[in-house]
């Protein structure tokens, strides 16, 4: 039976990210988008409270150990609820609080128990300057975004290891990550079979992160490049892929791409509340401009939207959840929400008229936060190709 009511584990996950949203994060987020710094102090005050997770530690479960666990058969649903609420508080922070989980989630599900327990060793204690350690996966590159065939780092066979040869873009946690899992290719030839991902803590000789980049919105969050030079990484790192639909570098998409999904409803129903907030106060004409039929129905259009978004994105991670092919599905959840919540942060500028514009109130920053979410995981014009492909069957690239 289809039910849209969250148990009562998730509803209390729901409420904790919430006030921490409201508590922690929304105080502290025009702070962090105006220096376009990284968030330590909200990590730490997450880690507190169970938000900031252990991931990959010894004797974790895999993708294949769920079998009476109830939490782990609705893995996917909290996460989407997680990042919904955070992302409410602030979009950036949020990344850089999930950004380890975008890193462990293709160790969580390739991963042999000695591999998540070498990722989960290499996240235990603080890194160099005293703070937390964070992971980062390393996939895009210059020339290999949507396109993830196109992946020119080379992982080249050497007795017991790997030398890994390539350059890496637009990171999360890229400049400041203890550990990286970093896909590159076995077998050019091969395309996306090819494909591996190998995890490579900092310290590895030829590993050499690069520098931070300025960004539109997102600002908490850090992106950065990688360079591997002569890079040897054992063997043993290596995480190979099952034969599954949920293996690989598109399997893990799959999982990721909700998510991405999710923080943008949490975006768009902020701007969404504040702009509703505004038009019930806003007097103009001898009313307020609630009761003008043009920005009701402004309003009208952004809830509607966020309400099928969500409807999307639930049902992406109903289906991961349950071990079934979600990959058209996620596709639209991300496309959608990622659509959504631009429209929505566009509209609420509308509705709130100078006010929207002024860095004074949050919806600005609220609009360049919006974007990315169309672009990062693969853009909308890559969502529509995989959602066509399901459609006719046929290779729409």
């Amino acid at each position: 039976m289809v039910s849209f009511a969250l148990s009562d584990t998730i509803q209390a996950v729901r409420e904790l990210m919430s006030q921490f949203a409201r508590n922690e994060i929304r105080p502290v987020a025009p702070k962090h988008d105006e220096e376009e710094s990284f968030p330590w102090e909200v990590l730490e005050k997450a880690k507190a409270v169970g938000i900031l997770l252990d991931y990959a530690r010894p004797g974790d479960e895999s993708e294949d150990d769920r079998v009476g666990n109830p939490m782990a058969a609705e893995r996917n649903l909290l996460s989407a609820v997680a990042a919904e609420e955070l992302g409410w508080g602030c979009a950036g922070i949020t990344l850089a609080i999930q950004g380890t989980a975008f890193a462990a989630a293709p160790v969580q599900m390739m991963g042999t128990p000695e591999q998540r327990g070498i990722f989960g060793e290499c996240l235990q204690g603080r890194d160099g300057r005293g703070r937390l350690k964070v992971a980062s996966l390393a996939l895009t590159e210059p020339n290999a975004g949507s396109d993830i065939s196109r992946v020119a780092t080379t992982a080249i066979g050497d007795g017991k290891y790997y030398v890994l040869n390539g350059v890496k873009q637009f990171a999360t946690n890229g400049s400041i990550a203890s550990v990286y899992v970093v896909w590159a290719t076995i077998d050019p030839s091969a395309g996306r079979a090819g494909m591996r991902a190998f995890i490579v803590p900092r310290d590895t000789p030829g590993l050499m992160p690069g520098k931070k980049e300025r960004k539109l919105g997102v600002r908490a969050s850090d992106t950065a490049g990688l360079v591997l030079e002569d890079c040897r990484v054992p063997a043993a790192q290596m995480l190979e892929p099952r034969t599954s639909s949920r293996a690989g570098a598109k399997g893990v998409l799959d999982a990721t791409r909700p998510m991405v999904g999710a923080l943008s409803i949490g975006v768009a129903r902020a701007a969404l509340e504040v702009a509703t907030d505004h038009a019930r106060e806003r007097v103009q004409f001898g009313e307020p401009i609630a009761k003008k039929q043009g920005v009701a129905f402004l309003l009208a259009e952004m809830a509607m939207e966020i309400e099928a978004a969500r409807g999307l994105v639930w049902k992406a991670v109903w289906m991961a959840d349950r071990g079934m092919p979600n990959a058209a599905i996620a596709a639209m959840s991300k496309a959608k929400a990622a659509a959504v919540a631009m429209d929505t942060t566009t509209k609420a500028i509308q509705v709130l008229g100078g006010y929207g514009f002024c860095r004074d109130y949050p919806v600005e920053k609220w609009f360049r936060d919006a974007k990315i979410m169309d672009i990062f995981e693969g853009t909308g014009q890559i969502q529509r190709t995989i959602i066509a492909q399901d459609l006719t069957g046929l290779d729409c690239r």
